[in-house]
């Protein structure tokens, strides 16, 4: 059953209709549907009172490969099949992967081998005799309007519904990280009891909570020209222990998506257009587009300058970080007064 380029439908399908393969290598970015793909391959092939004996995880950071296909190369104990999962396998050294490509060119039929990786290299001998022998499935990070329709699906599952403002909010607070936002249905689910449907209010309750003071919140106090709760935001964060380089890479990034949202206007993009170009969430939008219209481009510029001279003052030995940041955001948000000595 040699195969790749698969998706996660295919794979359910040949699992129903009973085909398992020897050999399966799961890989990419999203290791939430990853996980979920070898728990389901698992269940499909061992039920929980042959594990005891036909059952093991390893770790191709730690394990030695003649380890991995001697268990693999192992026939079951009082069961037709045993499973191998062998997690991070492109850590595996180039000997151990050596090993590893001439066992998948004839994989023991009764053994299940489970590959996971991040980033193999699919050039490699291992990669290329699994796609030939086995399966391959690649788990790529969804884009940000796949987001809500994952979301959708993902709560019809537990039996529950949620409407669109409440996924788009959901996405555009958690991210893209589907364990993330696996993880925040879990707490919403909670929340609502009884109810089966999930609201925009209840995700602004129960997720936005937790992120009251945060960099988003300190992004719309500023696009807002809100000093007094951007101080206060920035207090919080900075009392949490955040750290001042990743403050500094978020708020980079917001600065740089205002001024090429900016631009483009400026340059007559419509603003239909604008999230694909930008690669905002489109929930977020209306907050860059009101920020730009309490500045100018050379505003957002200077803001730049301000950013960075605030940076390089912060990892001075015994920088006062609360009076560095609080001259930052005095010369960006009320850049009409005399500038603050920095």
């Amino acid at each position: 059953m040699a195969a790749s380029g698969l998706t996660i439908d295919n794979l359910e399908q040949e699992l129903r209709a009973g085909r398992i393969a020897p050999l399966y290598l799961f890989y990419g970015e999203e290791g939430l549907l990853i996980d979920e793909a070898v728990q389901r391959v698992v269940d499909a092939i061992l039920p929980p009172g042959e594990r005891a004996f036909n059952f093991d995880v390893l770790s191709g950071n730690d394990a030695d490969a003649r380890d991995i296909v001697a268990r693999a190369s192992s026939f079951p104990m009082m069961a037709e099949r045993r499973v191998v999962i062998v997690r991070e396998v492109d850590r595996l050294p180039e000997k151990g992967l050596e090993l590893l490509a001439h066992y998948a060119q004839q994989p023991l039929p009764s053994t299940c081998l489970i590959l996971v990786a991040s980033k193999p290299d699919m050039r490699r001998k291992a990669f290329t005799a699994v796609k030939r022998t086995g399966m391959a499935v690649e788990f790529r990070e969804l884009y940000e309007n796949q987001l809500p329709g994952w979301i959708d699906r993902r709560v019809m599952a537990r039996r529950g519904s949620i409407d669109p403002e409440a996924s788009k909010l959901l996405a555009a607070y958690v991210g893209s990280s589907l364990r993330d936002i696996d993880n925040e249905l879990d707490k919403l689910f909670l929340y609502i009891g009884k109810r089966t449907a999930i609201k925009e209010e209840d995700v602004a309750a129960v997720v936005g909570f937790t992120r009251e003071f945060s960099v988003f919140e300190l992004q719309k106090a500023i696009g807002e020209r809100d000093l007094r709760r951007a101080v206060e935001v920035m207090e919080k964060i900075l009392d949490a222990n955040e750290p001042m380089p990743l403050l500094v890479s978020i708020l980079t990034n917001y600065l740089a998506t205002l001024w090429k949202m900016g631009d483009l206007l400026r340059r007559g993009t419509k603003q239909s257009d604008l999230t694909a170009l930008v690669r905002v969430n489109p929930y977020f939008l209306k907050e860059y587009l009101a920020a730009l219209r309490k500045y100018t481009m050379e505003e957002v510029e200077e803001a730049f300058h301000h950013l960075a001279t605030a940076d390089e003052q912060s990892k001075t030995a015994g920088a006062d970080l609360k009076a560095i940041v609080h001259r930052f955001l005095l010369n960006v948000m009320l850049p009409e007064r005399e500038l603050v000595a920095e």
